[in-house]
């Protein structure tokens, strides 16, 4: 069975040789990096929409040092619970870091990846995951079928309730990673003069809280590579001061706290 629906008319869509392709004769190529695309033209706000070559790839080289490790740890066994075979669906998948993880520990799921980035799928589509299929699209208007994922995961990505209410099966898991209220401080408190505290986030309409863990670690950066990726990545990059990276980056160890919140939630009963 299929699992994307056409953009243009919502019926869904078949495999074929060169991409997928609906009954009414629309037709989306895929690269031969494996993703199709599914996003309109009227669905950009400009050209080439999502993050950029450059955070992309600091974020594929930081996550692939191993910094972020406990927190794909901890999605896993959340993913895992009470399933040993389903459908995941990880919305704003980036350069797939985190779908390509929890494949290769979950044998006998399959999974999907979307992303509004072009340069984000090009290096998903480069892991070749063999049980994940990647489209760019929107998240707020997802063209995959309704009520097809048993786990629908979202890591610092923007969110469409409603969108992710559609999709998940009624028994469901929707496992939504933000940043805890800590996360990333020592460095903040490099860059701003009053550093904020994250705010934590709220429960999507339409969902009840089932589960929320907080994962807290340190990460301590001898390489200045690392750091600089960790500053790329993120959009510290866009209000790091030339002196303060500097001085940074010159930092025989700098420690800093990740702490992240991982929520679990399930639809809500009768959909109150």
């Amino acid at each position: 069975m299929g699992i994307w629906q056409c953009p243009v008319c919502a019926a869904p869509l078949d495999i074929i040789e060169t991409g997928l392709c609906c009954s009414s004769g629309h037709q989306f190529d895929r690269a031969k990096e494996g993703y199709t695309n599914l996003l309109l033209a009227n669905q950009k706000r400009s050209a080439d929409p999502g993050d950029n070559r450059d955070m992309l790839s600091a974020r594929r080289d930081f996550l692939q040092a191993g910094y972020y490790q406990p927190l794909a740890e901890e999605i896993l066994a959340q993913c895992a619970a009470g399933g040993d075979e389903g459908l995941l669906l990880d919305i704003g998948c980036g350069e797939g870091y985190y779908l390509d993880y929890l494949l290769q520990h979950l044998p006998q799921w399959r999974g999907a990846g979307i992303d509004i980035s072009r340069q984000a799928l090009r290096l998903a589509g480069k892991r070749k995951m063999a049980r994940a299929q990647l489209g760019i699209a929107s998240s707020k208007r997802i063209p995959l079928i309704s009520g097809l994922f048993d786990r629908i995961v979202t890591v610092f990505a923007p969110i469409d309730a409603a969108e992710i209410h559609r999709l998940l099966k009624d028994q469901g898991k929707f496992i939504l990673v933000t940043p805890g209220a800590e996360h990333l401080h020592e460095l903040k408190a490099e860059i701003y003069q009053q550093a904020q505290l994250h705010e934590l986030a709220e429960t999507p309409l339409g969902f009840v809280l089932y589960q929320q863990e907080t994962v807290q670690f340190p990460m301590v950066f001898a390489n200045a590579k690392d750091l600089e990726n960790l500053l790329a990545m993120t959009p510290f990059v866009y209000k790091l001061d030339a002196k303060v990276r500097e001085g940074l980056l010159a930092r025989k160890s700098f420690t800093v706290q990740a702490e992240f919140l991982i929520s679990v939630y399930q639809k809500a009963p009768n959909d109150e």
